[in-house]
């Protein structure tokens, strides 16, 4: 009996760890940001997922570019902090390929966040272009 008590505490403890876990991924900015880098299917996931490893100074940027463009973006990397949202942010695209702009909105942990990327050029599901990130808007 003492068994089958200490089993269904655990499965118990499981299905309460899972519960807890999928309502956080499903309000966690950080889950949305990671959810949003990966999710890289049409061009206009890239866009956005560029955007979001932009804002946040994510490594993953790296697999979205064209080689050529390292250096240019080791010195983002290097010359901007990442910017977090206290919540969910929210994306809107205009246009996709030859000219998207990324626009990500949330509110920071110094107030209201405004992310923009102008001009993201994918070609072969790579980012070839983007236009400088506006500082400030």
């Amino acid at each position: 009996m003492k068994k089958g008590i200490k089993v269904v505490l655990w499965l118990l403890l499981v299905v309460i760890f899972v519960c807890g876990f999928s309502i956080w991924a499903e309000f966690s900015p950080v889950a949305f940001d990671y959810q949003y880098i990966y999710d890289r299917d049409t061009e206009h996931d890239l866009a956005a997922a560029f955007a979001t490893a932009l804002r946040i100074n994510h490594p993953a940027a790296y697999d979205m570019i064209d080689p050529a463009l390292k250096p240019r973006l080791d010195e983002w990397m290097n010359t901007h902090q990442s910017m977090r949202c206290k919540d969910k942010p929210e994306a809107f695209m205009v246009g996709v390929g030859q000219g998207s702009k990324a626009v990500l909105t949330c509110l920071g942990y110094n107030g209201p966040l405004f992310f923009r990327v102008d001009n993201i050029v994918i070609k072969d599901m790579k980012v070839i272009d983007w236009d400088e990130v506006p500082e400030g808007d």
